[in-house]
């Protein structure tokens, strides 16, 4: 779907999928049309103008005010300086429709005359009866289109995609697949009836009787009543909910004034998310007791609170505190029971229920993650905000990507897991998530680590470096690149496993990851041509994809499938290999793309070096008289150490031979032999870890679980 285009006043342009028509959505309103708004005729036909005025309107994604110019059409989150309230046309009753939200699911009442929206029931409105209902126009379904980056607050509806055709998982037909809402997956989060059943006869208010200061009234510190203390407050509490240190006492008075500023009970001249942030990095290495105390004090503002709008942004902030750290123990059950009471709240809105719930099915999972290390993203804390997801981008080493949409608790394995399962692959253990920088660094994630957590960290290191270099320096990017980790081998029925494990392949053997010679490189570049192209046209004919020069190697085309170390600076020797490619591509007629692929396998399984993962390490056994710096190049099939200069192979250990093996965070050591003599090497690096987890994998899968 193209992106939308502002056409005037609140209305955007868009085109429909599935159809290719062209339709039209107003930002505020949230209607949508295929006619072209009659509104925006009349003004371009120069009919009269509104008078210049301003209202003030409520977004019910972030509950927070913006403002609307009648006759710019304008809107805005800051206050106009000239802001004065509209003196409202008279309307009749008649004139209000009620209408559904999408993004939130809330009704709100929208003013045919007015053009004024309003989330209360209109004095004097009665929804029309059923029997009177004027048959509907068919209108084009509505979903939620992303908020850009400007200044227009309100969000577009758009179509849906009615019959929008499905692209191949295996990313064969496109290079970009959009991520649907779902695609991180609620299936790995308990239900709500599975984590309330387990709350017993805990309730939120035995845990304030038993551990609040309710000594607190008056110059004798009376004693306040549980309900009292426990529902909402319009003014500064004078000392902590709970009974912390003196220290941390004064720190809770604090959060509470960032509560209630982000809430919007108190006035601050600081950004909503200005108050969210300075929670979070006041608490994300405090102690839990404080954490707690965040968490009481979030439930106290959103209990019984009068403001719709102070209660929408409380919600937002459990559930923001809930994606960065657990309550504690204690105080677990009796959070959860507070939200489980909220499930049928419907006096504050509908959306009430539907944040509880939210937030009953992610405090047993964040409290299984623990605390996260970095802040969130605007980006995510936007989300956040929103019960949303954030889209990231996944790359392969063949330039493709899809995007994904995650959230701030899915870990690195669930991760692998679901983009596996986007692409088709049938068994997700091979492959993993990496972190690659700019300057060609990679690491495999750890199973348990964050993926939001991560990218938090990266935008944390530019603006730390961009502060250090300026502004126009050139700064590390990093990315998530989905690859091939652990050679398996992959059944040939898995269609979309092999073209992994043949794009890895035929990535390594072109970047001369593995030594080969020239003739396995031409048989291989012959393959790779077939797999791409298919059967070879025949004598004479031309191959028009095929042919100029490569702009990024400055190489023909047809050289960029072969080992780079066999590029000729000769024309004539460039043009000799091509001739022997094309040769051997000649006598592959008849073999499909899969054909082609398991045939490429099968010939670089036969190297002792296929799939290796290389390690550089100092060998500690001077007995052994390895060089002083080795290769350890472990694979499928065993250990190799390599001579990194001269590339021979100094031993080879398969893994029945390895006894067993350990690590610390500065070395690997293996133990090699049999049950008479064996022989324990120690190896310095500091990727020990990574090693460790890797033949480990490899004997579990070869040996079974040792």
């Amino acid at each position: 779907m193209s992106a939308p285009v502002k056409i005037g006043g609140d209305w955007v342009e868009n085109t429909d999928a599935s159809t290719g028509r062209k339709y039209y959505a107003n930002t505020v309103t949230k209607e949508s049309s295929w006619e072209y708004p009659t509104e925006l005729k009349v003004a371009e036909a120069g009919g009269a103008k509104p008078k210049d005025e301003w209202v003030e309107k409520l977004d019910a994604n972030s509950g927070n005010y913006y403002y609307y110019n009648r006759t710019t059409k304008d809107t805005t989150w800051d206050k106009p300086a000239d802001f004065k309230p509209a003196e409202k046309p008279a309307a009749g009753v008649s004139d209000w429709a009620s209408k559904v939200d999408p993004s939130s699911g809330q009704t709100y009442y929208y003013n045919k005359v007015t053009k004024e929206s309003s989330w209360e029931v209109p004095a004097g409105f009665v929804e029309p009866s059923a029997n009177k209902e004027e048959p509907k126009k068919e209108e084009p379904k509505k979903v939620e289109v992303k908020k850009a980056a400007s200044s227009s607050p309100a969000p577009a509806p758009a179509p849906a995609a009615a019959a929008a055709k499905k692209t191949s998982p295996t990313r064969e037909t496109s290079k970009t697949t959009s991520g649907k809402d779902d695609d991180t997956s609620d299936d790995i989060l308990k239900s709500v009836e599975e984590i309330t059943a387990g709350i017993g006869d805990v309730t939120f208010e035995s845990f304030v009787e038993e551990f609040f200061k309710l000594d607190r009234k008056g110059m004798f510190n009376s004693k306040t009543s549980v309900e009292k203390i426990s529902s909402w407050k319009n003014e500064l509490i004078k000392t902590s909910l709970l009974q912390l240190p003196p220290d941390l006492a004064s720190e809770a008075l604090q959060t509470f004034r960032n509560v209630t500023g982000y809430m919007g009970d108190r006035g601050s001249s600081k950004e909503p998310l200005g108050h969210v942030t300075k929670i979070l990095s006041s608490l994300m290495l405090a102690p839990e007791q404080l954490r707690d105390e965040v968490y009481c004090q979030i439930c106290k503002q959103v209990n019984n609170n009068p403001d719709q709008v102070s209660t929408v942004r409380g919600w937002q902030l459990m559930v923001i505190m809930l994606s960065s750290f657990p309550p504690s123990s204690r105080l677990q059950l009796p959070l959860t029971a507070f939200c489980a009471n909220k499930l049928k709240d419907v006096d504050g809105g509908d959306f009430v229920p539907k944040y509880a719930e939210f937030a009953i099915r992610r405090i047993p999972r964040i409290f299984d993650l623990g605390p996260r290390r970095e802040i969130p993203t605007q980006v995510e804390l936007e989300a956040l905000k929103r019960c949303a997801k954030v889209t990231v981008r996944i790359n392969f080493l063949d330039n493709k990507y899809i995007m994904v949409q995650t959230d701030s608790w899915t870990t690195a394995q669930e991760f692998n897991e679901l983009v596996a399962k986007k692409l088709g692959i049938e068994d997700p253990t091979p492959y993993a998530l990496f972190e690659v920088s700019s300057d060609d660094e990679e690491r495999v994630l750890e199973p348990e680590e964050r993926l939001l957590d991560l990218v938090s960290y990266w935008q944390r290191l530019a603006v730390e470096e961009r502060k250090g270099k300026g502004k126009g320096a050139k700064i590390q990017e990093f990315q998530f690149v989905f690859k091939v980790r652990l050679f398996f081998d992959v059944s040939d029925s898995d269609h979309a496993g092999i073209e992994m494990m043949y794009l890895q392949a035929s990535t390594d053997v072109v970047d001369a990851r593995y030594p080969c010679t020239e003739q396995d490189s031409l048989t291989l570049a012959a393959l790779q041509v077939q797999e791409k192209y298919g059967d070879h046209p025949g004598p004479g004919k031309e191959f028009t994809d095929l042919e100029g020069v490569d702009s990024k190697t400055g190489k023909p085309k047809l050289m960029n499938f072969l080992a780079h170390k066999y590029f000729a600076d000769g024309e004539d020797r460039n043009q000799e290999l091509i001739q022997q490619i094309l040769k051997l591509y000649a006598k592959l007629s008849g073999y499909s793309t899969q054909e082609a692929r398991l045939s490429y396998l099968d010939y670089v399984k036969s190297w002792k070096i296929y799939g290796s993962a290389y390690f550089f390490a100092e060998p500690q056994n001077s007995s052994l008289r390895f060089p002083s710096a080795i290769v350890l190049a472990i694979n499928s099939k065993g250990i190799l150490i390599v001579d990194p200069d001269t590339k021979e192979f100094l031993a080879e250990y398969t893994f029945k031979d390895v006894v067993t093996w350990g690590h610390s965070s500065n070395s690997f050591v293996v133990v090699t032999g049999g049950m008479m003599r064996q022989t324990k090497i120690y190896f310095k690096t500091d990727q020990g870890k990574e090693i460790n987890s890797i033949v480990k994998s490899y004997v579990e899968r070869v040996m079974g679980p040792k």
